[in-house]
Parts: C-alpha cells; sequence; structure tokens
C-alpha cells in the first residue's frame, strides 16, 4: 500500500510563531527544558516534530537521519554558546546577560531555518501512527514527558 504524499506549507516563519506560542506554555517549556538538560534532546527539534503532528503528517523512517543531521551545522555552536551563557550569568551585568539571550534566540531561529529546509526537502506523508513527537521522546529515553506534549498545540494557543 503505498502512502500518498501529504501537502504542507511549513515556512521559517511559521514554524518561529508556533514555537514562540506553544513554548510559552509553562508546562510545555518545563518538559522541553527537562527534554533538552536531562535527556539532550533538542527543543527545536522536538517543537518541528510537534508543528508536523499538528498538521497530521510524518516522513517516513529512512528521513529521521536527515533531519537529524541537518542539526549538526548549528548544534554545536548552540551548545557551546548556551554554556558559556549559563556559566557567565552570575559575572554579566543584567542588560549584557539580556543581550546574551537575544543573541542565543537568534541562533535558535537559525537552527529552525535549517530544520525547515531540510523538512521541506523531504517527503511527508500523512501520519497513521504514532505522534512524531512521542517517537522522539522513546527515542531520547524520555517517553513520560509525551504528556506534556499530547494535547493538540491549539489548546494552549491561536495556531
Amino acid at each position: 500500500m503505498t502512502r500518498k504524499p501529504a501537502r504542507t506549507s511549513l515556512t521559517l516563519e511559521r514554524l518561529w510563531q508556533f514555537s514562540l506560542q506553544y513554548y510559552g506554555v509553562r508546562r510545555v517549556k518545563e518538559a522541553c527544558l527537562e527534554l533538552q538538560n536531562q535527556f539532550r534532546g533538542n527543543v527545536n527539534l522536538l517543537l518541528l516534530l510537534k508543528w508536523l503532528d499538528e498538521q497530521k503528517v510524518t516522513f517516513q523512517e529512512e528521513d529521521w537521519h536527515k533531519v537529524e543531521e541537518c542539526l549538526g551545522r548549528s548544534e554545536t555552536l548552540l551548545n557551546s554558546y548556551r554554556e558559556l551563557r549559563r556559566k557567565y550569568k552570575q559575572h554579566l551585568p543584567d542588560t549584557l546577560y539580556r543581550e546574551s539571550l537575544q543573541f542565543e534566540l537568534q541562533l535558535e531561529k537559525q537552527q529552525q531555518s535549517d530544520l525547515v529546509e531540510c523538512v521541506n526537502s523531504i517527503p511527508l506523508i500523512a501520519n497513521q501512527g504514532d505522534p512524531l513527537t512521542l517517537r522522539y521522546c522513546r527515542q531520547l529515553g524520555g517517553e513520560r514527558l509525551y504528556s506534556a506534549f499530547s494535547d493538540p498545540a491549539s489548546r494552549y494557543t491561536n495556531v
């Protein structure tokens, strides 16, 4: 049985706005940070996967590695910068620390741009299996965190 290609229109701005709204939900933010800090997960990838779940689309199993590989360019830089910012938090004036957070957000947006480009280059199909966010949480060993991502985003946002 062949699965029909799914039509969806993902842009950086669409994913970015979705991410800002969805991540703004306290329960979601806490689960994202735990996924990142305890399970070494990537929050931008999780937000992309949640967006795809909301569209009821997925990609083929063999494309998982392509999606994860597209993080390679920015992940090391982002993690190094984040670690440095945390290390110097106590030593920076408040205004400089806020500027460092803004720069980190720019790095996050660049990473989302890489993800959007990648996902737009692979075929998407209607998802008839488990949500991508559940699969990602399982893959990282943090399946219990999925409950924070299981509700439709529209319950918390106007997307």
